[in-house]
Formats: C-alpha cells, sequence, structure tokens
C-alpha cells in the first residue's frame, strides 16, 4: 500500500497545489491557461518522443490491444450518450459531448506522467498506441453526433485529420516511432535538451491543470456530472478490464496502462471540443472538476489493485 501512497499522493498534490495558488491568486486564469500550453505544446512532446523513439518500433503493432482497448471506449462512448438522451433528456450533440466525456480520459496531463512513474519508461509505448487510437475513434463518435449540423461526413473527416495533425503529442508519438524505425542514434545535445523540457512535463501539466480547474462551476446539473464521474472513474475501467482479462493474450504491463488510463478523470480536452461545438460546454466543465477531485480517491485504488491484485 505504501508504494501505491509514495505515487498518488505527491501526484494529486500537484494538482491540489495548483488549484490552491489560482485559488489565492498567485495565479490567475490567464496563467493558468499559458501554464497549460506549455506543458501541452512545448514540455509534454519531448517527453513522449523520448520515450517512445527508445521503443521497438515493431512492438506499438499491438491490434490485440487495441481493438480490446477501443471496444471498451466504444461501448461506454455510446451507452453515456444513450443515458444522456434518454435519461437527461439532452439534445443530440449534448448527448454525443455527455458520452464523450464518459470515454476520454485525461492521459495528456495526467495519464502520461502516471503511467510511466507507476510501471517505467516501458509504459510509454501502450499509452502511445492508445493516445493514438483514442483519438481516431473519439473523434469519429463525436463526429456522428455533429454530423448534420456543420458539413456532414466530408468535414468530419477533414475535422478528424485536422485534428490529429494539429495535436503535438499525436505528432512527438509518429516523430518517435519514425525516429526508433530510422535506427539512428539522437545526438547529445538535442537528447540533454528534450530530457530537460521532459524533466518538466510532469510537475508542470499537473500544476497547470490544478490551476486550470478553479473556479468551474459544481452546482448545475449535479444529477448528470455525478453520473459522468461513476460512469468514468469505476464502470469505465472495470470494462476495460473485462475485455483484457476475460480475453487473455497481452503483456500484463500493457494491461495495467490500459486499466490505468480508463480509470483517469474526463480529459481536459473535452471542455475545448464542446466549446468547438457549442454545447454542454458549462457542464463538461464541472464534470472535469469533480471527476478529478473523485479520481484522488478512486485512482490510488485501481493502483493498488494493479499494483497486488494482478500481479
Amino acid at each position: 500500500m505504501i508504494d501505491v501512497l509514495n505515487i498518488s499522493i505527491p501526484f494529486f498534490a500537484l494538482i491540489f497545489l495548483g488549484f490552491g495558488a489560482h485559488a489565492i491568486g498567485f495565479i490567475d486564469a490567464a496563467g493558468a491557461r499559458t501554464m497549460s500550453r506549455f506543458a501541452f505544446y512545448v514540455t509534454l512532446p519531448p517527453y513522449m518522443f523520448l520515450k517512445v523513439s527508445a521503443s521497438e518500433p515493431s512492438s506499438i503493432l499491438n491490434w490485440g490491444f487495441v481493438w480490446r482497448y477501443e471496444s471498451g471506449t466504444i461501448i461506454m462512448y455510446l451507452t453515456a450518450a444513450a443515458i444522456g438522451y434518454w435519461l437527461f433528456r439532452l439534445k443530440r450533440l449534448e448527448s454525443g459531448i455527455f458520452g464523450l466525456n464518459v470515454a476520454y480520459p485525461n492521459y495528456g496531463y495526467m495519464g502520461i506522467p502516471l503511467a510511466i512513474l507507476a510501471f517505467g519508461d516501458a509504459a510509454a509505448l501502450p499509452m502511445a498506441l492508445i493516445l493514438f487510437a483514442d483519438t481516431i475513434v473519439l473523434l469519429a463518435l463525436t463526429s456522428c453526433f455533429v454530423a448534420g449540423n456543420d458539413g456532414g461526413v466530408t468535414e468530419s473527416v477533414k475535422r478528424i485529420a485536422v485534428t490529429m495533425v494539429s495535436n503535438p503529442l499525436v505528432l512527438a508519438v509518429m516523430a518517435g516511432l519514425l525516429f526508433s524505425a530510422s535506427g539512428l542514434a539522437l545526438p547529445k545535445i538535442p537528447q540533454q535538451f528534450g530530457s530537460l523540457l521532459a524533466g518538466a512535463a510532469a510537475p508542470v501539466a499537473l500544476f497547470a491543470l490544478g490551476a486550470t480547474l478553479f473556479g468551474q462551476p459544481v452546482r448545475a446539473a449535479a444529477g448528470e456530472v455525478t453520473a459522468i464521474s461513476l460512469l468514468k472513474l469505476i464502470v469505465h475501467p472495470l470494462l476495460v478490464a473485462f475485455f483484457f482479462l476475460a480475453i487473455p493474450g497481452q503483456d500484463p504491463l500493457w494491461i495495467k496502462v490500459a486499466i490505468l488510463s480508463s480509470c483517469l478523470p474526463v480529459a481536459a480536452n473535452v471542455f475545448m471540443l464542446a466549446n468547438h461545438y457549442g454545447a454542454y460546454t458549462g457542464r463538461t466543465a464541472s464534470a472535469i472538476l469533480v471527476s478529478t477531485v473523485f479520481a484522488s480517491t478512486t485512482v490510488p485504488v485501481f493502483l493498488y489493485w494493479l499494483f497486488y491484485g494482478q500481479g
């Protein structure tokens, strides 16, 4: 248990430190946005590049891993969208964003540093594959709920392509794979430069996440936000665990990374997408805050299970 606490307490303490810094006025909303951009565009990409480029590129072509993980993601998305539509009486686009909240974990700011901290550098490769595959699947699913509102299938495909090539983490993963496949060695100076930036990735990303969460509304739509949090933090990882544990054939480390990724709170990027589509923005912000707070309890529980229940 002490191993889990040694990982989870400092990890979530950085998030709450950022939240408190914003609460006392040490950093304002503009500063929080700047730190978030710095983490997402400057520190996290070299972090992923260095980890992936040191791996064997052929090992990422693990389609068994992809279909198991994405099956759980698709089921969660569609089930949540149906709950939003039938139970909470949301409109079609709103129900799609509701589903996106439930299916989109915060693997950018939280998942990548947490997985590597918990399981070592070998966790970078399955995280990279989840990042790449999930981005395509979730954007495609969301586009189905947007179709008819702004251009149909052609615009949806174009939007997915643009989002993929403009996501610095996806580009870093692709660049890392290409460099690894080339057989070249990274020269000392750029390696050291990248390592310095990568070293700032986890603390800056977590602090920025906490600072960004301060001030988000939590009172409105308590039922919907609670449902999102329960589905995201508990049901999603249990469903992903079912696919991997009931259908053997995957490396134990990759299974642990998949379950850890799926138990993370709602991704901050969901708010950006909700804002882009002009639907469900306020409640998405609330869901990100509430699920992140609850995750400080649920994620250590899943970590304990992954450390001691999975061997």
